[in-house]
């Protein structure tokens, strides 16, 4: 079987310099095959410098953002520092209670002195009664020790009293296993597991107060006992339906709920 030729004629302007070239099929076939690959590189070369080019063009987008990473990071910082400052008081707490380990009280009131805990709540509720900027009679003593006004432990409010969105209390940040304190003088009416609450003690301060702290990892009091304002009564947990360890602390004035935060003293 013949081969198939091609002839490929360049003939200049000058007809006398016309040049032929005779090449087979495969020749041919060969040609054909280099041009489409050479296609094919120039393609995946022009999408590699396209993707260089939209780097370029990110660039300055890349840069700002790094900028706002080192700021969030900077922010992170000062949030710790603020934590490390609560550490010391909660410290300072447990070493009122016997539990802290040191206990040089000139290094400790030095310490409080420089990170002191200043709560400020945006409203107060004035408590009306004779004497309470005087000396006090034992009654007087008694009525106040009754008021629900100690934060009853040591975190951070992550949660504010709202009629609107029915959360009817506070809720407190704190860590697993810190004590929880009674606010006030009273008898507990419960003190035991509650639905969603989990474990929950209620005070009775026979004053028209009541106050409730739910959540707790364990109940150190029982019901029909009287606590004194400052009593160890549970530890924070996160029984019930919680999403971390913290105290859901609420009080009610003639059954009315009360913003604990307005009640506050220390």
């Amino acid at each position: 079987m013949s081969r198939k030729y091609y002839t490929i004629q360049v003939i200049p302007e000058n007809p006398e310099g016309a040049k032929k070239y005779r090449i087979s099929s495969k020749q041919f076939m060969l040609f054909h095959i280099g041009l489409v690959l050479l296609a094919i590189v120039l393609i995946f070369f022009i999408i590699h410098i396209a993707k260089i080019n939209r780097t370029l063009v990110n660039y300055e987008k890349m840069r700002v953002h790094n900028a706002q990473l080192v700021k969030q990071n900077a922010n992170y910082e000062e949030l710790f520092s603020r934590l490390d400052s609560l550490w010391i008081m909660e410290n300072r707490i447990q070493n009122i209670f016997e539990t802290f380990l040191e206990n040089d009280s000139n290094k400790i009131n030095s310490i409080i002195e420089r990170n002191r805990f200043a709560h400020v709540p945006s409203s107060k509720n004035d408590i009306d009664f004779e004497g309470i900027h005087n000396w006090l009679t034992t009654d007087d003593k008694s009525r106040m020790e009754r008021i629900p006004n100690v934060i009853p432990t040591v975190g951070i409010i992550s949660k504010k009293f709202s009629y609107e969105n029915k959360h009817l209390g506070i809720d407190i940040s704190a860590h697993q296993g810190n004590p929880v304190f009674a606010s006030g003088t009273g008898k507990v009416t419960f003190a035991g597991k509650s639905g969603d609450l989990g474990n929950t003690v209620i005070i009775d301060h026979q004053n028209g107060y009541k106050s409730s702290y739910s959540h707790l990892k364990s109940i150190r009091t029982k019901k029909g006992l009287t606590v004194t304002k400052g009593d160890v009564i549970g530890y924070v947990g996160n029984t019930g339906n919680t999403s971390g360890p913290h105290v859901h602390y609420s009080v009610t004035k003639d059954n009315i709920p009360q913003d604990p935060e307005t009640i506050f003293t220390y």
